[in-house]
């Protein structure tokens, strides 16, 4: 039984993710049916549903990941004392998409038209971000590329727990999908194959950039700049107001492709690169200390 446990601390860690993004996406509806609470205090509601449940129930479950990997890290990787590489996300997020742009736009695949003053758009895009942080950002990040990577880690070689995280990845948003629509909700989310591609190589590179940093807070601010750019440069209009940018495409849809594809492809290979160069600098040293 004893060796079973992390299988056990996998299937509590990914349920209590589906099931508190369908009660998180469920109190929306609620909020909104029985009390007539506006677009944006349902967005609080639910982000205080999903981050309440996950977060606390999450911390719980790692101490006992850590009990079964016979040792907790002296700086863990959601530690406060590693908050500056959220910062590390969020930029390498930004270049990733201004570069995205810049090839496009040298490319004549877009034409930016205009810069809207932050007046317009910048309060909309603040409380976005308050939503998206408790209701996707942290607890995702902390569930899957936190704790139920260090379970898959403490069975499996890293390439294999990366994949395998990718996969539970997938499956909670498939997952939360099929109990809506069985309960006769509308999904969230549209499930086809593009999507589900889109997400697992997301997941893939939101846990490479956690693997490299150190810390779940660079895959908290990537995924959080993310969400912003697709939803206020992107894909906007969303929200009611101007996009930072507006630009006209020479083919429908090529800014968003080249944009996600820079920042996701973009930010995989970025992090594999210098995954390589940090274990080739490894084994130097460890054969100059041999030397020695």
């Amino acid at each position: 039984m004893k060796d079973k446990k992390w299988i056990l601390y996998m299937l509590a860690g990914w349920a209590t993710l589906v099931v508190s993004l369908f009660l998180a996406a469920l109190s929306g509806d609620v909020a909104e049916q029985w009390f007539g609470l506006s677009r944006n205090s349902q967005s609080f509601v639910k982000g205080f549903v999903m981050s309440g449940l996950v977060v606390p129930i999450i911390f719980y479950l790692y101490q006992h990941v850590y009990r079964m990997a016979g040792d907790k890290p002296e700086t863990p990787v959601y530690s406060w004392k590693r908050l500056n590489h959220f910062i590390t996300g969020i930029l390498l997020a930004i270049a990733l998409a201004s570069l995205g742009f810049i090839i496009a736009g040298l490319q004549g695949w877009i034409v930016i038209e205009k810069w809207h003053a932050p007046d317009q758009w910048f309060v909309a895009l603040l409380i976005n971000l308050l939503f998206a942080f408790f209701y996707e950002a942290l607890p995702e990040e902390l569930g899957l590329r936190g704790m139920l990577y260090d379970v898959l880690r403490h069975r499996f070689a890293a390439w294999l727990s990366v994949l395998l995280q990718t996969l539970l990845f997938v499956s909670v948003t498939v997952a939360v999908a099929q109990i809506q629509a069985l309960v006769g909700l509308a999904p969230g989310v549209s499930i086809n194959i593009f999507y589900i591609l889109l997400i697992a190589c997301f997941g893939i590179c939101l846990q490479l950039l956690r693997l490299w940093t150190g810390s779940l807070w660079a895959s908290i601010g990537f995924h959080l700049a993310y969400l912003e750019i697709m939803r206020f440069v992107v894909s906007p209009y969303q929200y009611r107001v101007p996009p930072i940018i507006t630009f006209r495409e020479s083919e429908p849809g090529v800014g968003a492709l080249l944009s996600i594809s820079m920042m996701i492809i973009g930010g995989i290979i970025l992090s594999l690169v210098i995954l390589g160069v940090k274990r080739l600098i490894q084994k130097r040293g460890v054969i100059r200390n041999l030397k020695t």
